[in-house]
């Protein structure tokens, strides 16, 4: 019998909450419907950092999905919020005691290093799951991580490359993917949006989605657009999401005032991710416009599958794995990163270029459903897990 047909129970101990948007919230999202797909009772015990309160909330989402939030006010100094790594501990003792196995956020130190001793305590088998990095941990500890991980998944070649370099003998590149059927334009909720958003029939809206971290590139892009407005009055700016760290986000709203962009861009708050699809199907032009730095060269971001899902024609920065996803001029458009006029080029060439930008639209969508859906990713998880040897059994 495979380890994986033994498995009945999987305990997640993860860094963000099911109603986060960043990327690490939808991998997370992704990576259950996985374990449940192949008939695993998901346990899952997380943090949400961007809470207004501090508490355990404790939620039972069906018979086989019980789900647990640590509730850490986002105003804390960090070095606070790290206490919290206590509570963790306390409310996953029992389900990681219960679990066959145990899945953790390799990066997020205060889940991976609890993860990590209540496998040794519990003689558990350990998933660490790796998307991105954080310079200001030192390596020893995610080397300590990886050496004491049984798998670890990474997001791309590069941190597949890395995880094996810390000392992990079994890391395997599994990319994000999402599930194709809800990333997808919805026209009676295309429609509905537009209103809601005063978007009128005759408006192009280019759209971006996700954290106002530096690194994503929010300004660049804003410039690009004010550029444009004047030769096409009828482009808007859509920009969702919403502010993590004063320290290191692009403050967007403020940006739009210092511009006088305020009757050009439409502001929405961080939506939950159930929603996102609804929003980015009111766009008609889908950027990720991200600079050139050590995190964006070493990840492949869980927004350039998302947007080549919908179908809309995608324009995204060559840097990193976003380059072995989209092919210019082919699925999607690559521009220089961190580059205004190469991006500014990028967008009018789709404005005069309606037809042709569908195309690339519609080949985005079959890129994704194709390489990065969860039917395209299942059976490489599968292998991978296939080569755990289960503990206790």
């Amino acid at each position: 019998m495979n380890s994986i047909d033994q498995l009945r129970y999987i305990t997640i101990i993860g860094q963000a909450s099911l109603e986060d948007t960043h990327g690490g919230a939808t991998r997370l999202r992704t990576m259950i419907d996985f374990f449940r797909s192949i008939g695993l009772s998901v346990n899952l015990i997380t943090y949400s950092f961007y809470s207004d309160h501090y508490g355990v909330e404790k939620k039972n989402i069906d018979t086989d999905f019980y789900a647990t939030t640590i509730h850490v006010p986002n105003n804390l100094p960090k070095l606070i919020k790290g206490f919290s790594v206590i509570t963790m501990l306390k409310y996953a003792w029992k389900p990681a005691k219960r679990g066959d196995l145990l899945f953790t956020n390799f990066r997020c130190v205060i889940s991976s290093i609890p993860t990590i001793i209540l496998s040794k305590i519990f003689n558990k088998p350990v998933i660490s799951d790796y998307l991105d990095i954080d310079p200001l941990i030192p390596d020893a500890i995610y080397r300590y991580v990886a050496q004491n991980s049984d798998i670890i998944f990474a997001i791309s070649p590069q941190l597949t490359q890395k995880a094996k370099a810390y000392g992990c003998k079994n890391a395997y590149y599994i990319s994000n993917f999402v599930d194709v059927e809800r990333f997808r334009v919805f026209d009676e909720k295309r429609n509905q949006r537009r209103v809601e958003l005063g978007i009128k029939n005759q408006d192009i809206v280019i759209g971006y989605a996700g954290s106002f971290w530096f690194v994503e590139g929010i300004p660049v892009l804003m410039d690009a657009f004010n550029e444009l407005k004047n030769t096409y009055p009828n482009i808007k700016l859509a920009i969702m999401g919403g502010v993590n760290s004063t320290d290191i986000d692009t403050d967007v709203e403020k940006l739009v005032k210092e511009m006088g962009l305020e009757d050009r861009v439409i502001l929405i708050p961080r939506q939950k991710g159930a929603d996102v699809p609804e929003f980015l199907s009111a766009f008609d032009i889908l950027c990720c416009p991200k600079i050139n730095c050590d995190v964006n060269r070493l990840i492949i971001p869980v927004k350039i599958i998302e947007y080549l899902s919908m179908g809309l024609p995608t324009i995204a920065s060559a840097v990193g794995g976003i380059c072995d996803v989209i092919c210019d001029k082919q699925d999607g458009l690559l521009v220089a990163p961190g580059d205004v006029e190469s991006l500014k080029n990028a967008i009018e060439w789709v404005l005069l270029n309606p037809t042709k930008a569908e195309v690339i639209g519609k080949n985005g969508r079959k890129t994704a459903i194709d390489y990065y859906s969860l039917e395209a990713i299942d059976n490489m998880i599968k292998q991978a897990i296939e080569q755990l040897e289960l503990k206790n059994k």
